[in-house]
């Protein structure tokens, strides 16, 4: 009686047990790590834009140097891709009018953070003529992250 137990009714028990509760345990551990990956790009930021900016570079000389010009904000919005599960850090910047352009027409863009593993990555992606807001708002790949409790000392 015990190996039809054992044989019969625990796989099923254990399947459904890991169906239930597969989610609630992935984004637990997701969210354990959340503050320490926003404090550690925090520290890191100004070495991870330039990096961003170098990584364009290789890419595509005139637009590295279009961004190495570009106004970088303050705000941070925290996302995920749901496809990767990977925390983003999406971070505004906006440049300065082209010599014939209307002041009024500002050039915005978000540029995106990686951080796998525990370690950011300036790779160079980046969203044109979007705000992080716009792109956590629009794009159904980026879903939002809630800041549970934020660090008194940093905004954002």
């Amino acid at each position: 009686m015990g190996w039809l137990i054992g044989a019969v009714i625990l796989p099923p028990c254990v399947c459904a047990a890991w169906y239930v509760l597969h989610r609630p345990l992935r984004i637990f551990f997701e969210d354990l790590h959340v503050d320490q990956a926003r404090d550690s790009f925090r520290r890191r930021r100004e070495h991870l834009e330039a990096e961003f900016v170098t990584s364009l570079g290789r890419f595509d000389r005139d637009e590295g140097l279009r961004w190495e010009g570009a106004s970088w904000h303050d705000e941070i919005v925290w996302a995920r891709d749901r496809q990767t599960r990977r925390l983003l850090a999406l971070v505004a910047v906006h440049f300065e009018p082209e010599l014939f352009e209307p002041p009024q027409f500002l050039r915005h863009a978000t540029a995106v953070f990686e951080c796998d593993k525990g370690r950011w990555k300036a790779e160079g992606r980046r969203l044109d003529q979007t705000r992080p807001s716009e792109a956590v708002g629009r794009n159904r790949r980026f879903e939002p992250v809630a800041i549970g409790h934020p660090n008194p000392r940093h905004v954002g």
